[in-house]
């Protein structure tokens, strides 16, 4: 065989005119470049490995091949088992399409390189050839020609080089090397005979790109000049002017990725500090949608890598945070120590309601910015909000709130307009950033352009504002581009680009790193890692390359605009100068390359935190996740919600539990139950404390619970207990309840836990009450209180919602009364108030307030109820307890309508009652109805009133809550009474109030029946 034309020096074929002659055979002459590639010895690796080790060997390999030729350009024409050939697209342009063939080469070799490390073997290894020819091509202006016939010695040539090159080498022919000689460096390797070709062939063996690197042209000297964006400019300094004026304004910088953003606000900073003023810096990082207050706690010191104390935040460093602004105020310490989880932190203000510490947060906030503006203006900057956190937002609303009173400027960016609602109240002023206009555009790529490269702007001026869209990091990248090109003719640049502005970049990234050898596999790992780095964490990740080589590498990318070294102590580290980089790197990555990289990153940071100590619980569990460790991710979210949660960030904490669900899903069956099981025990008592116990979502979740934990061996039955009490609590209504109650009981009798068995006569006592059932209440109560132990019930007051022996004697007291024991019931009742007090837990004094109203309800005290609902309307303003503050004004107007006025408490009590309502926790609705109707029966309005209590006796009778059914027979009796109506319908309540009192053994309640007959006249009748 021949080749079927030389090629000239420019790439022509020599005896046409030109590239692209038709020829008589039909197609077109065009220069095509054709790489082969192949595993060496793969018979043998298949007699020494397992069938499917080999099979997932090959796959990785024959991945990593496609991933390096696609990324130069190239199409895998042909693959076959353990190799293949691409060729290159002549749309390139023969020079560039023999160095892609080539980089495509040598980033076979190193996949190899690398899968043979991560596999621990010595005998995997490849070869590459690649070769250039003049062929015919039968439709080369098919978009698609690629897969068309060709016919030329290209294809033939680069499988002979394959064959005859070495062990992890590209060998290349004669023409490759003329048309790529200026762009990479090659060691001759003499002349060949190789089989079907009459002549010997000059072969070269590749070895890397070309490259020399001017410091005084690293890139940070390209993005000294700003350039546009005047009226954005003026626009911020009005604001500012007005801020100083004492009128503070919000703006809001919006703009797609790498359009300016931060660069302009540099800019305004610059502007702002020429006269006295303050500045608090936030930057919101990706992933940080998890993370409470993330942009506040990466400003300290100790999340930094080389923080002295290995990461951990104190109370003493908040405090010394806060003091270099002049606050000092240990309110606003104590409640941002509490949000941010610092150590040492008190402990108690977890026991507040989360709605309390958001108020105290709140109040920290507006102190705060007080403090600093009283020493000069202040301009807030909080930069990528689309990444801000939940608990971040809330902060942020609070201060556009109160900037407009204050001499302060706040200015948040956003790649994306503000998602609605914000900020409450006004929207902010909106400055949105579009590209460079033509003559901008041009003047920001002639202040960036190298000057070594001077003589090559004016051809490349109109194609790099054309690709570049105007937009300045991708300007930037391309003058960077510029830079790095060993020569004139390796900066050609696609004419017709026919890809978006995006995608531009991303090819002039990925081109520019695949010239940078090692470097590129440190930002790679890096990209992996996220916002920071350090070399310490990048040997494991990269545990073929040295220190001293992965230190090389992370400066020679901030030399070259890739990275920027970030402030840290004890040491550097490092991160990407702009979100875009990294993102569009880690996005290049194959999910292989991802995987491993994410398993090293988690396998060090987990078995040595202080490697990566700025990663907290939610960001290992996402690295975690990506390595497909999902078991570890479950567990890792499900402590990142616990520690979210202690810092009463709830929404943090269900997306963290949620998150952790979902993954369940994924995990294999034998271990999926228990992991998830695990989450739904955190995430129930969330739910029901934050959205409700009646809401569908915590009914839903315990109803899954309790089917899965009931398919566990009975052994594990106890620790999946809470689950069991949270199905009972979620029930529907009280009859539902009963039922589960009384089930619950019966999968765990027998078993020996003083603790369950406390807690499923909790559950017993509670509901026997509620249905009327007040020997067995009584009984279960007893029974239960028998069992307490005190330092137990510190835990699980906090499982279980508040403290049983509170509740015990609490349900004790009220049921005594109910069966006549009145003296007993007094005595329980000081005993319950007594230990409440003693134990100081907020709930279960919550609770015991409202027994102690629902007794002085039951004895008509409404001078004693008055003083209760005064105490418990304290007690709910002080924790920010909504629904003790519906209840408080609920018994207030109830008591205020008999012993002072009427109207003014029916007043008080509706609007209790609306609120219960409101927050959907009536869970006594037919004892309110009742109040309702006796002070309509007071105003003489009858009808109305029975109207009301027959919708209580309908309540009681389909929800199971009958302990006051009795009550509302008889009061019926005496609204028809007052309404003039028959003695036949008196006589019926009164039988039925007679006959229910008496099964419930509610001595009280029959007393008053029998009264109320008795001045009816009709005890005989009964």
């Amino acid at each position: 065989m021949s080749r079927d034309t030389p090629i000239g020096k420019q790439g022509q074929s020599t005896d046409v005119s030109g590239d692209s002659r038709p020829s008589q055979h039909g197609g077109e002459r065009r220069v095509v470049t054709a790489l082969c590639y192949d595993l060496i010895g793969s018979t043998n690796l298949f007699n020494l490995m397992d069938i499917e080790d080999y099979q997932d060997m090959i796959a990785a390999f024959q991945q990593a091949a496609r991933q390096a030729i696609t990324a130069h350009s190239g199409v895998v024409r042909v693959e076959a088992g353990d190799g293949g050939v691409a060729l290159f697209p002549i749309e390139l342009g023969p020079r560039d399409a023999a160095s892609a063939a080539i980089r495509a080469g040598l980033g076979i070799v190193e996949a190899c390189q690398r899968l043979a490390a991560d596999l621990i073997r010595d005998d995997l290894h490849v070869r590459v050839g690649v070769a250039t020819s003049v062929a015919l091509i039968r439709d080369a202006q098919l978009q698609n020609w690629i897969h068309e016939p060709v016919t030329g010695a290209a294809l033939a040539l680069a499988t002979r080089l394959e064959a005859a090159a070495e062990s992890d080498s590209v060998l290349v022919s004669e023409e490759t090397r003329h048309l790529a000689g200026r762009s990479h460096a090659f060691v001759p390797e003499g002349a060949r005979v190789l089989k079907g070709f009459s002549e010997p062939e000059k072969v070269w063996r590749a070895i890397g790109r070309k490259r020399e690197l001017d410091r005084f042209h690293a890139f940070g000297r390209l993005d000294g000049t700003f350039v546009g964006r005047v009226a954005e400019l003026g626009r911020i300094e009005k604001a500012w002017n007005s801020a100083v004026g004492g009128k503070g304004r919000v703006l809001a910088i919006t703009g797609e990725a790498g359009i300016g953003k931060s660069r302009l606000l540099r800019q305004a900073r610059h502007m702002i500090h020429a006269q006295p003023a303050r500045s608090l810096f936030f930057q919101c990082l990706p992933g940080g949608f998890r993370s409470t207050l993330h942009p506040l706690l990466n400003s300290f010191p100790q999340r930094r890598p080389h923080a002295a104390g290995g990461g951990a935040l104190t109370v003493d460093a908040v405090a010394a945070q806060f003091a270099r602004h002049g606050i000092r105020d240990p309110e606003i310490i104590g409640i941002f120590s509490h949000l941010l989880g610092a150590d040492g932190r008190n402990e108690t203000v977890s026991d507040s309601s989360p709605k309390t510490i958001q108020k105290r947060a709140r109040q920290a906030l507006s102190k705060a910015l007080s403090v600093i503006c009283e020493q000069a203006p202040l301009v807030i900057i909080v930069e990528d909000v689309h990444w801000i956190d939940p608990t971040s937002e809330h902060m942020l609303r609070e201060a556009a709130r109160l900037v407009p009173t204050l001499p302060a400027l706040l200015i948040v960016t956003s790649r994306r307009g503000l998602p609605a609602g914000m900020f409450d109240g006004d929207e902010p002023d909106q400055i949105s950033l579009g590209p460079l206009d033509r003559h901008e555009t041009r003047l920001a790529i002639a202040a960036r352009w190298p000057n070594h490269r001077r003589e090559a702007l004016p051809q490349l001026l109109e194609v790099s504002e054309r690709i570049s869209g105007g937009v300045p990091l991708f300007i930037e990248e391309i003058c960077q581009w510029a830079f790095d090109a060993a020569a004139e003719d390796a900066m050609d640049v696609p004419e017709n680009p026919s890809r978006n502005h995006v995608s531009v970049f991303e090819t002039i990234l990925n081109s520019r790193l695949e010239h940078l050898g090692s470097a590129r596999d440190v930002a790679r790992a890096g990209a992996v890692v996220g916002d920071r780095f350090t070399v310490s964490l990048l040997r494991p990740l990269l545990p073929e390359t040295n220190r001293k080589s992965l230190l090389h590498a992370a400066e020679t990318l901030c030399e070259t605009g890739f990275l920027t070294r970030v402030r840290a102590h004890g040491g550097i580290a490092y991160g990407f100068r702009h979100a875009l980089i990294q993102e569009t790197i880690y996005n290049g990555l194959l999910k292989t390359q991802r995987q491993l990289l994410h398993r090293r990153l988690f396998m060090a940071a987990n078995s040595n935190p202080a490697i990566a100590s700025w990663l907290d619980t939610g960001a290992l569990a996402e690295h975690a996740e990506s390595a497909g460790l999902l078991a570890h991710a479950v567990s890792l979210f499900t402590q990142a919600g616990r520690e979210h949660a202690s810092r009463s960030a709830m929404v943090e904490a269900r997306h963290h539990f949620e998150h952790a669900l979902a993954l369940c899903e994924t995990v294999p069956d034998g271990v999926s139950d228990e992991l998830r099981l695990s989450v739904l025990m955190v995430l129930g008592p969330l739910l029901t404390a934050t959205v409700g116990p009646n809401s569908a979502p915590a009914r839903t979740l315990y109803e899954k619970a309790v089917e899965i934990a009931h398919r566990q061996p009975k052994e594990d039955q106890p620790k999946w207990f809470p689950l069991y009490w949270g199905w009972w609590l979620t029930g529907q209504n009280f009859t539902e309840m009963h039922s589960r109650a009384r089930k619950v009981q019966a999968i765990f009798s027998g078993i020996a836990d003083r603790e369950i068995e406390l807690q499923v006569n909790h559950s017993i006592w509670a509901i026997e009450f509620n249905v009327g059932r007040q020997r067995e209440a009584q009984k279960a109560i007893e029974a239960g209180l028998a069992l307490y132990d005190e330092e137990t019930a510190k835990a699980s007051r906090n499982v279980f919602g508040h403290d049983a022996k509170v509740c015990g004697l609490g349900q004790l007291a009220l049921s005594l009364w109910l069966t006549g024991q009145t003296e007993e019931s007094s005595k329980a009742l000081a005993d319950m108030v007594a230990f409440a007090d003693r134990i100081a837990h907020m709930p279960s004094k919550s609770h015991s307030l409202d027994t102690e109203a629902v007794s002085a309800f039951y004895r008509n005290d409404h001078a004693r109820l008055i003083e209760i609902s005064a105490r418990m309307g304290d007690f709910a303003k002080r924790h920010e307890l909504q629904s003790l503050s519906a209840l408080a004004m609920v018994f207030r107007g109830w008591s205020t309508a008999h012993v002072e006025n009427l109207p003014r408490g029916q007043e008080i009590f509706h609007r209790g009652l609306a609120l219960l309502r409101e927050l959907g926790t009536v869970a006594d609705l037919p004892i309110y109805l009742y109040m309702h109707a006796t002070m309509l029966g007071e105003a003489r309005k009858y009808q109305t009133a029975i109207e009301v209590v027959t919708d209580a006796i309908g309540e009681a009778m389909a929800t199971g809550h009958r302990y006051w059914l009795a009550e509302l027979h008889r009061r019926r009796a005496l609204l028809l009474s007052n309404a003039k109506a028959g003695e036949p319908a008196l006589l019926a309540d009164l039988r039925t109030a007679l006959v229910i009192a008496e099964e419930q053994g509610a001595v009280a309640l029959l007393h008053r029946s029998q009264r109320s007959a008795k001045e009816f006249g009709l005890a005989g009748e009964l």
